[in-house]
């Protein structure tokens, strides 16, 4: 099978994280892959196994100039691939099967982080959606977002990302002190980082909060942490290349986004063994992990601060391991395998 992935970044973020794995697990099963993408960090760990095509100008500013220059590439490689799989932006997938309608189409939605309501963005993407194969929900309320929106039941499926086997071969380094608590992401405005700074220094529900990622906020932070009088607690780690190693420094990790639709490094603290809290106002992500062992909602600062003392999850990690194990990228590929031989199977009947 010839798998074509399309995505309009390539940076470090979960997205990527997602498409570089299913990407591997397509090469180790014989697939052969190629990637339509600009140019953007995370190109650095795409194995020279795939064809890669840089995506040039791809902009909203310049849409005609977007549009032509994508046109061009699908048209390079069409001859070349079964069935294409475009990630994060429904333009892109209905602009695919405009130009290669005899192939299947795959859209898998990465959520949205922009500042339009939730109803009108699921809306707005299902406009473009009507003719694809198939979409891709990260969560069950995102499906039902979609079928609500107007895509068909029968078009939508629930497939979770995964996580990496090297996440639950770390130890635990935080369990000596159980009020560590620890933030893994950009620093960028969706990931709501200043709310945990401001949160720190009105009901001090952690000993030190550890900030590992870096963005364009990280100054804006800092000046933060020190104006609340915060900076001695509230230590920014900056990027880490193998953020496995951070985990075990966290007795918890504290999810706090404006929205996420997987929020995978949920994933990765379970595999690590470290409790998550997740606040109410991610219906999606509440809904999601609400069954899982070591997750926990959080209603605001005070709320969180008397659960950390409480010590949820604390010593589970065992369980919180075992759970996540269904969540390896070998398992979740499976269940993206089958889809690409259901569609193609479909296509060609």
């Amino acid at each position: 099978m010839n798998i074509l992935h399309l995505t309009p970044y390539m940076e470090c973020g979960g997205t990527e994280r997602c498409i570089i794995n299913l990407i591997c697990r397509s090469l180790e099963n014989g697939h052969r892959v190629f990637l339509v993408s600009p140019e953007g960090g995370g190109l650095k760990n795409i194995p020279q196994k795939v064809n890669v095509y840089k995506l040039r100008n791809w902009s909203v500013v310049k849409p005609f100039t977007s549009v032509y220059e994508l046109k061009k590439l699908l048209l390079t490689v069409h001859k070349k691939v079964d069935i294409i799989q475009v990630h994060a932006s429904a333009e892109m997938a209905y602009l695919a099967k405009k130009y290669l309608p005899e192939l299947p189409v795959i859209f898998t939605c990465h959520g949205y982080d922009n500042y339009l309501p939730s109803y009108f963005n699921y809306w707005l993407a299902s406009r473009f959606l009507k003719n694809v194969n198939c979409v891709v929900a990260l969560n069950p309320l995102d499906k039902e977002y979609f079928i609500q929106a107007g895509v068909e039941k029968e078009k939508v499926v629930f497939i979770p990302n995964g996580v990496e086997e090297r996440f639950f071969n770390q130890k635990t380094k935080g369990e000596n002190n159980k009020k560590v608590v620890g933030i893994v992401g950009r620093l960028v405005r969706q990931k709501n980082i200043e709310w945990a700074i401001k949160a720190q220094a009105r009901c001090r529900f952690s000993s030190r909060l550890l900030i590992a990622g870096d963005g364009p906020l990280r100054s804006k932070l800092e000046r933060r942490a020190k104006k609340l009088g915060v900076d001695r607690e509230v230590i920014f780690l900056g990027h880490k290349d193998e953020v496995e190693k951070v985990y075990p420094l966290f007795s918890y990790l504290l999810v706090c986004s404006r929205n996420e639709a997987f929020a995978l490094i949920i994933l990765e603290a379970l595999a690590s063994g470290v409790p998550v809290f997740v606040p109410s106002w991610l219906p999606g992500l509440v809904r999601l992990w609400q069954s899982a062992p070591g997750v926990f909602v959080f209603k605001n600062g005070k709320d969180l601060k008397e659960q950390i003392e409480k010590g949820k999850g604390a010593g589970e990690k065992d369980k919180l391991q075992s759970f996540a194990k269904s969540f390896l990228w070998d398992n979740i590929f499976k269940k993206y395998q089958e889809l690409y031989f259901k569609l193609l199977t479909r296509e060609s009947s």
